[in-house]
């Protein structure tokens, strides 16, 4: 019997991806005490701030390979289903490490894994 969608994406390297939005949100936190205040995410404030790693294109990790648009004629609903079904399973192992997943702001087809860091975990003076 084949893996469920959840188990496949819980081999992932998750505490890698817990580690680099760590690091994300220390390098952020840094640029703004340096004076160097990049844009600032939504969510992110003076107790905390978020952090995140690519996971990849919703092309190459979905299972159907495709983005899906309202327009599409190529999308099946048997692709429709799996691909509700993946990200649903990837919602719920984002959530078991405390954190979410979201699309690129400037490509909608990349995937990142986001964590929200209170300023009392960063190792920021």
């Amino acid at each position: 019997m084949a893996a469920t969608y959840y188990a496949q994406i819980r081999k992932w390297p998750w505490p890698k991806l817990v580690d680099d939005t760590l690091r994300a949100a220390e390098n952020h936190a840094l640029d703004i005490r340096d004076g160097n205040p990049p844009e600032c995410m939504e969510g992110c404030d003076k107790n905390g701030h978020i952090g995140s790693s690519y996971l990849g294109s919703v092309m190459s990790i979905y299972p159907s390979g495709k983005f899906w648009m309202p327009w599409t004629t190529n999308q099946t609903a048997d692709d429709e289903d799996r691909d509700s079904r993946w990200h649903t399973a990837l919602d719920r192992a984002a959530d078991k490490f405390g954190g979410w997943i979201e699309s690129g702001e400037g490509d909608p087809t990349d995937l990142y894994f986001c964590r929200y860091w209170p300023l009392d975990e960063l190792a920021v003076e």
